[in-house]
């Protein structure tokens, strides 16, 4: 039974690290989401505010776990293990959602980009601010090319922050001063990398938390056979 509760004990370290991992990465993620939110829709900060109450449910039944391991107590070890079959099942279900649906986040994308196109004419300050840092960080102009603004905006011309330093006085070597690419490929990226990086940190820590079941059943299974069924 030492044995078992020993590796328990060291399962629960890296679980209360991967809680604070999970809660880091989310809030990191959600941050960057925040940035640009209005144009881009609020898909990605539902799955960053998904992996932080995810790391945030794991630090305490971290706790939990600890409790019930290092005094014995077979119902806190019974109510971790079942939460945690719980937890393994929604990070199941959030991993295939997203996989099956993320053509369908794409589109999403452009056409929420599209739509914020004549937000822009109608001075929301939000979606103003938003494109035009998206636009002068990434370099690009409209959804797919410059005449978005015009032909779906409905401006008069793309606004300043589609050429080099808000500058549009001065022509390129592509022969005009706005960016020569649309955005909609640096949203996407900027999109998926994201969500990337929240589904590997979420599928590495699914791996560790079947050890750490297995771990607890085994320890529930011992503590059973000495102290006998609570």
């Amino acid at each position: 039974m030492r044995s078992y509760k020993l590796l328990f004990l060291i399962f629960l370290v890296l679980y209360f690290i991967a809680g604070i991992s999970l809660l880091i990465t989310g809030s990191i993620a959600h941050r960057h989401a925040a940035h640009f939110s209005s144009i881009t829709g609020y898909s990605l900060m539902s799955g960053a505010g998904f992996i932080i109450g995810l790391g945030v449910i794991i630090i305490v039944l971290t706790a939990v776990g600890l409790i019930g391991a290092y005094r014995s107590r077979l119902n806190l070890l019974k109510f971790f293990i079942g939460s945690l079959v719980i937890i393994l099942l929604l990070q199941l279900i959030a991993a295939i959602v997203t996989f099956t649906l993320r053509n369908k986040a794409e589109n999403q994308l452009r056409t929420k980009l599209f739509e914020s196109l004549l937000s822009y004419k109608d001075e929301n300050k939000d979606v103003i601010n938003e494109w035009d840092r998206l636009q002068q960080t990434q370099s690009c102009c409209g959804v797919d090319k410059a005449d978005d603004w015009i032909d779906r905006g409905q401006l008069t011309a793309p606004p300043p922050s589609c050429c080099l330093n808000n500058d549009c006085s001065k022509m390129s070597v592509n022969g005009t001063a706005y960016f020569d690419h649309g955005c909609y490929g640096s949203a996407r990226n900027l999109f998926f990398r994201y969500s990337k990086a929240l589904g590997g940190v979420s599928i590495f820590f699914f791996f560790i938390e079947i050890a750490g079941l297995v771990l607890a059943i085994f320890l529930l299974r011992d503590l059973k056979n000495n102290y006998g069924s609570v």
